[in-house]
């Protein structure tokens, strides 16, 4: 293995290569400002000129991934940062695409930690929804989900924690509750609830709060 520099049409090339002077190794590539999938800079291993095995990508427009690649595309554990959004996500992907587990963190503080499918939250997974205290400016947690997502929408059977402590455990579909579940409040009181399209029709209180 040989370490070359080598201009190509979207870009240079410093590191090891092959005898046929294709990036293959370790290495570095600068790519052209005008680079159509708006890279920047990418360092790590090559093979065949794309990245795969282990490397760090930088975009134009400040967005970041270290982690592992195939064939060009990230598949493997990685970390991803936008710029722009603020946002983050460390976790497994699988042809570019967020794919198998990991966690997904929003600028204002609320995240997902669950599983992924095609870039969309699918299977189990935990979502915690976060506000800004009007009085202490302190992040706190106002809400939590916890079960079943598809096509990254709640689906299926859940769990919702409210801040003050009450729980309600039911039936969700295309992301609202629907179907009858159950309220157990922290006072002791447990509700049967029926909901339809995420509106409470009706509810019977099963169990009287403690005394």
């Amino acid at each position: 293995m040989v370490v070359l520099k080598i201009r190509f049409e979207e870009g240079s090339y410093e590191g090891e290569c092959g005898d046929t002077k294709i990036p293959n190794g370790e290495g570095t590539f600068e790519f052209r400002g005008d680079d159509s999938n708006g890279r920047l800079i990418y360092e790590g291993c090559w093979k065949n000129k794309a990245a795969d095995g282990y490397g760090k990508m930088k975009w134009i427009n400040g967005d970041r991934y270290e982690g592992e690649w195939l064939n060009g595309l990230r598949e493997g554990k990685g970390a991803y940062f936008s710029k722009a959004s603020g946002c983050s996500y460390d976790g497994q992907y699988k042809n570019d695409l967020k794919e198998g587990t990991g966690k997904y963190v929003f600028s204002n503080g609320d995240y997902y930690d669950g599983q992924w499918k095609a870039g969309l939250r699918n299977g189990k997974g935990l979502y915690v929804w976060k506000e800004q205290n009007e009085n202490t400016d302190e992040i706190e947690e106002v809400g939590r989900y916890e079960g079943d997502w598809i096509k990254g929408l709640k689906e299926g059977t859940g769990k919702f924690t409210y801040p003050n402590g009450d729980v309600f455990t039911g039936p969700y579909v295309n992301g609202n509750r629907h179907g009858k579940g159950e309220l157990v409040k922290k006072d002791g009181e447990i509700r049967s609830e029926n909901y339809k399209e995420g509106k409470l029709v009706s509810f019977n209180v099963i169990q009287e709060k403690s005394a």
